[in-house]
């Protein structure tokens, strides 16, 4: 990756390297982002929470209900204006979010500027993804969206680790600051690509109804699943919540069907594929988000590790999911998407299958060592190429469209599978063996579910 043009290239060639190169990024910051910030929460808490835990969630639960909310409508963005300007206009709010952040006098000042950053992680993540598949040649867009997750995964186990030295000896506050010339960097490399975006299509004008109903509808079922162990799942404001966000998809579902511009093109669910591949999104983010809770937990509440060696413990996830991206994107490029997401789907139960079946009171990192490597495994072999399978017949003007409703299907599974993990172990007893057995046992579970549908995929890649 470089600034510099070589002398051979052309200048359409170079701002496409350059954008490219930015959309990696993209995939740093969202993997950097997603992995780090779990460290520095008892250090918020301390500081600005005055020890307040439930206040201080919500510098986690805001990036769940603004990144699911912002997600559709950042696609949808995209196709309409260009994923090229969204992707910029996106890293600088990263800019001015990170800022308010680090500089954040009080706790809701910053929790306003995680809510800004999550607006900016959802349009960084779907931009990212839609201009790599439309830079990509046929062919070889597993490889190429592999590429985005290995970066992803590099950050995954750098986050924990840089967190947990600026914790040690620093500031928190740190962490914030660093995200800000790694925004600027995607600004300089996709700058001269502003205005060489992909074919906009004249459109009726954006229904604002529909948007703001959309928005409003994901949050609130988000909300009710986050918020659902401490309000009660069968408590007024949980029932309230998930029955109005429902609702409020229902309408703008039965809009989209009449409105000119439709937020939700209800066509793209003709193509069985695009389908198969939004439930299977949706099944694995219960995995795959459901693991850190039920994994984190069990090593802190019943092994006694402190935060920080259980944070280093679990980079072995991202750290196997760096080596095995690439090459999982090049076979299923090569050979189909079955056999790869197949494997990797088993692996991954295999693995939580070996580590509930033995673990004990007594600390032993060799018990977790097959859950976490399968998980790496797992994450490797299934994200990344349920985009790239999904999006892969899609029209380039649908695109982002496409990438946000994957994302979102993913964004409200992994809080489903967050909720059902913290649902288990508030059930029994924290720091009983049994409690949290149960919890790593439904991660299983969920895999299996996925493993089942992977068996659906068609062997020949062109086939729906």
């Amino acid at each position: 990756m470089g600034i510099l043009r070589g002398s051979g290239t052309s200048d359409s060639e170079w701002r496409r390297g350059q954008l490219l190169n930015a959309t990696y990024i993209c995939g740093f910051v969202a993997g950097f982002d997603s992995t780090s910030t779990f460290i520095l929460f008892p250090a918020i808490r301390q500081s600005l929470g005055n020890g307040d835990t439930a206040s201080t969630t919500w510098i986690l639960t805001i990036v769940g209900i603004v990144s699911a909310a912002v997600l559709l409508q950042a696609g949808h963005l995209a196709d309409r204006f260009g994923h090229n300007k969204i992707m910029i206009t996106s890293a600088g709010m990263s800019v001015i979010g990170s800022v308010l952040s680090a500089v954040s006098p009080n706790l809701l000042i910053l929790v306003a500027g995680r809510g800004i950053q999550a607006a900016a992680l959802a349009g960084l993540g779907v931009s990212s993804i839609a201009i790599i598949v439309r830079e990509t040649e046929e062919g070889v867009l597993a490889t190429a969206l592999g590429r985005w997750a290995v970066w992803t995964a590099i950050a995954g186990v750098s986050g924990p680790i840089f967190s947990s030295v600026f914790v040690e000896y620093a500031s928190w506050r740190l962490l914030f600051v660093i995200v800000v010339p790694i925004s600027a960097l995607i600004i300089l490399l996709g700058g001269p690509s502003w205005s060489k975006d992909h074919t906009v299509l004249e459109r009726e004008r954006l229904d604002i109804t529909g948007t703001l109903g959309a928005m409003g509808g994901i949050a609130m079922v988000v909300l009710a699943l986050l918020e659902g162990n401490s309000w009660g799942w069968v408590g007024a404001k949980t029932v309230l919540s998930l029955l109005a966000g429902l609702l409020l998809i229902i309408l703008v579902i039965l809009r989209s069907k009449v409105h000119v511009s439709p937020v939700i093109p209800l066509n793209l669910f003709s193509e069985k594929r695009f389908v198969l591949m939004a439930i299977i999104g949706f099944t694995s983010s219960l995995m795959f988000f459901g693991m850190w809770l039920a994994l984190l937990s069990y090593a802190i509440d019943v092994w006694g590790f402190s935060l920080i060696k259980t944070g280093l413990l679990l980079t072995i996830m991202p750290g196997t999911m760096t080596l095995i991206a690439f090459p999982a994107g090049r076979f299923a490029d090569a050979h189909g998407f079955r056999g790869v997401m197949l494997s990797g789907s088993l692996v991954f139960t295999i693995g939580f299958v070996l580590t509930a079946s033995t673990i004990s009171s007594v600390a032993s990192i060799n018990t977790m060592i097959p859950a976490v490597v399968a998980a790496g495994v797992g994450m490797a072999t299934v994200l990344g190429n349920t985009t790239a399978a999904g999006t892969q017949n899609l029209d380039s003007d649908l695109v982002g469209t496409g990438t946000a409703i994957l994302q979102t299907s993913y964004r409200i599974g992994g809080s489903l599978g967050s909720a059902v993990v913290a649902a288990i172990l508030e059930s029994g007893t924290i720091g009983t063996p049994r409690t949290h057995e149960w919890s790593i046992w439904a991660i299983v579970i969920s895999g299996v579910i996925t493993s089942s549908l992977c068996l659906f995929i068609k062997t020949d890649i062109k086939d729906v």
